[in-house]
């Protein structure tokens, strides 16, 4: 989880909704309500009940590409620089999904780099690195050659796969970090699913 700290600040947060956030209108009166309660109102003079409730997965939407992701994570959005926007979407162990879009730039280059760049401190620690490189074929039909690197140390395991999809001055990049699965197994349905489910448009 160190590694991570050096590539960007960020703050997760549990969606929350116990306050009254939507506003439900029927005909011309408008309610407050909020998520997973029952509320009742009088329709042509008949008392229904109506509830909202947020499905267990939510879909992430970009112009470029997205993916389906667990309701109860946020992303968090970030503009490191003119052109080129990240996002994250974090356990509170430190496993999850990094995802950098280039607008002006092709990423396919900053692979090797950033790999180095998550597992030298690790390494440097005294943590073993075997390389599992593979290929992953994506929903959208997209091929992608995923940089794999697992670490241990000590029976703590680490796990980072990085990949890269570009074009003329543009693309998007891609970091999965798992911290353990035995102890973040959030963090591996997270994963998963981001795989599962990413479509590049």
């Amino acid at each position: 989880m160190k590694n991570l700290i050096c590539l960007a600040c960020f703050l997760i947060t549990l969606s929350s909704f116990s306050q009254k956030d939507f506003i439900l209108t029927i005909g011309d009166e408008s309610h407050e309500i909020a998520l997973d309660e029952n509320n009742e109102f009088k329709v042509n003079g008949k008392t229904i009940t109506i509830s909202v409730r947020e499905k267990d997965t939510l879909v992430y939407e970009d112009s470029f590409y997205n993916f389906k992701y667990i309701k109860d994570y946020s992303i968090s959005k970030t503009v490191l620089e003119e052109g080129i926007e990240q996002i994250m979407i974090m356990t509170a162990s430190g496993s999850g999904v990094l995802i950098q879009k280039y607008e002006a730039f092709d990423p396919t280059m900053l692979q090797e780099m950033m790999l180095n760049e998550v597992t030298k401190e690790s390494i440097s620690y005294g943590y073993t690195m075997k390389r599992q490189d593979y290929e992953r074929t994506l929903v959208s039909g997209h091929k992608l050659e995923v940089l794999k690197s697992v670490l241990e140390y000590k029976g703590e395991i680490e796990t980072y796969e990085i990949t890269a999809l570009g074009g003329k001055d543009e693309g998007i990049l891609i970091m999965t970090m798992n911290m353990n699965d035995e102890i973040d197994p959030e963090g591996v349905e997270m994963i998963n699913l981001m795989w599962n489910s990413l479509h590049i448009k």
